[in-house]
């Protein structure tokens, strides 16, 4: 490999990383200015509920969703202009067919029950080591616009956004290089920029499918409906938690049931048939991904901020005092 190829394809990263590193930042600062707006009026406060599990507003909510998302198409927007991109190749319709659509989306869910499945393991990983995921310990004020902002913003404008940066710039990026590992690349980026293990499972499996499907119809389209689907099957128990509380139970426990088993179906027989298979990755691709990514100053950087957000997800785990003590005296007695 030419020292000129080494150079191509380091910019192609570094320009993938610059891309995600100003996403974080301008989230980052867009996050905290909202905030501190919000909460300049003193009628706009924090309370706290059972445990001083901090319960957030509607504003508190409104800013924390639709900024990060309303950043990201913000930034792509940036990157097609200063790239002299057309976006419109990522919305083309001529292989998008609905049958497929439903077929994507019902794996999608599929994958989704499994990651859900998987969090008890996760939790109990964890407490090997004295750790517990704390980045959840939160709740949202119960009032139907707060609600509704929630599944707006999880339900549009998240996939929207997200699928533009991350399949969009990432994976149409680093697929140049090499499919294959664009589609793994995206997806561990993707899961990352989530900031915990429970949503880092969920946005690597899912991440390495919906980039399948992009490479598969040449379009955003299905990846973004596969992505709004599934963030609606979290969003439908929670507007009907709003009027019933039992009844959010039942219809989370029915969804459960049904697009695990329905799922399991549909993506056995689209695995097994050969539709989806993953691009080839060979030698020449190997010398141009890892040994060149590594050496890209931002994407490095970016990964260092992701990193940093994931471990702050977890923290030590709370014991109550009499439990340790128990506990200590039965390990030493």
């Amino acid at each position: 490999m030419s020292r000129e190829e080494k150079r191509r394809l380091r910019h192609t990263y570094n320009v993938i990383g610059l891309t995600l590193l100003i996403l974080y930042i301008s989230i980052l600062i867009a996050v905290v200015i909202g905030y501190a707006v919000y909460y300049s009026n003193p009628a706009n406060q924090i309370v706290y509920g059972e445990n001083d599990i901090p319960i957030y507003p509607f504003g508190h909510v409104a800013i924390g969703l639709c900024v990060p998302a309303l950043a990201a198409m913000a930034v792509f927007a940036g990157y097609c202009l200063l790239a002299h991109y057309d976006p419109s190749e990522l919305f083309r319709t001529e292989n998008i067919r609905p049958g497929e659509i439903f077929r994507f989306s019902m794996i999608i869910l599929f994958f989704r029950q499994v990651c859900i499945f998987a969090d008890p393991i996760i939790d109990s990983v964890l407490d090997r080591f004295g750790l517990e995921v704390t980045g959840f310990d939160y709740d949202i004020e119960h009032s139907l616009p707060t609600y509704l902002i929630e599944i707006f913003a999880t339900v549009v404008l998240a996939p929207i956004g997200e699928e533009l940066v991350f399949r969009g710039v990432v994976l149409r990026c680093s697929s140049k290089i090499s499919q294959r590992f664009g589609i793994f690349f995206s997806a561990f980026i993707f899961g990352m920029m989530h900031g915990n293990p429970y949503q880092f499972l969920l946005g690597f499996i899912n991440g390495i499918f919906l980039a399948l499907i992009a490479i598969r119809t040449g379009s955003l389209i299905p990846a973004m409906i596969c992505h709004a689907v599934n963030n609606a099957s979290g969003a439908v128990p929670l507007i009907i938690l709003y009027f019933n509380e039992d009844m959010a139970h039942l219809v989370d426990l029915l969804m459960m049931i049904v697009f695990f088993t329905a799922g399991l179906i549909v993506t056995v027989r689209t695995f097994t048939s050969g539709d989806l298979k993953l691009p080839e990755y060979t030698m020449w691709h190997k010398a141009r991904t890892l040994p060149i990514l590594v050496t890209s100053w931002s994407t490095i950087t970016v990964m260092v901020f992701y990193i940093i957000d994931f471990i702050g997800s977890i923290d030590r785990l709370e014991i109550p005092e009499q439990i340790l003590t128990e506990v200590i005296r039965t390990v030493f007695k």
